[in-house]
């Protein structure tokens, strides 16, 4: 199972093109995973339905990019406290032989704010992080 993190933004192309050429390569199906980041301040299975809805248009955009490739995928939406440690507890349920990430380069000592760190640290698969340079997709022109 390949690991595809979707966050709802233009990175998303480029995790859902490079997860798809390589599930076809591989033979493996794709987990797309949104994350929901719940504040401390309320209940981690409170419903946000704008949050729900944001990520169920990222997966539906992002599911129409995989059947382009014709590889098996299925989305998910995580509720969590941080994403970084959703992503690992999903990549360890499913067994995932891969996760595919967007870079996000981060300036902070927060742990919360570096989740390319985190996941690169505490994976027990490989990761792959793919950079938005401001260009099309290959392979989705």
């Amino acid at each position: 199972m390949i690991l595809a993190i979707i966050t709802g933004s233009t990175s998303d192309e480029y995790v859902a093109t490079t997860a798809s050429r390589l599930a076809k390569q591989t033979k493996l199906p794709i987990n797309l995973l949104y994350v929901i980041e719940v504040d401390r301040n309320y209940p981690i299975d409170m419903e946000i339905p704008e949050d729900t809805e944001k990520g169920e248009k990222a997966l539906f955009q992002i599911e129409k990019i995989t059947s382009k490739f014709k590889v098996k995928s299925k989305g998910e939406i995580l509720q969590a406290r941080f994403s970084g440690s959703a992503i690992i507890s999903q990549s360890e349920n499913i067994q995932a032989k891969l996760i595919v990430l967007a870079h996000k380069k981060q300036k902070s000592n927060n742990l919360y704010d570096n989740i390319c760190e985190y996941v690169t640290d505490n994976a027990k698969c490989d990761v792959i992080m793919c950079a938005n340079l401001g260009k099309q997709a290959l392979g989705n022109k």
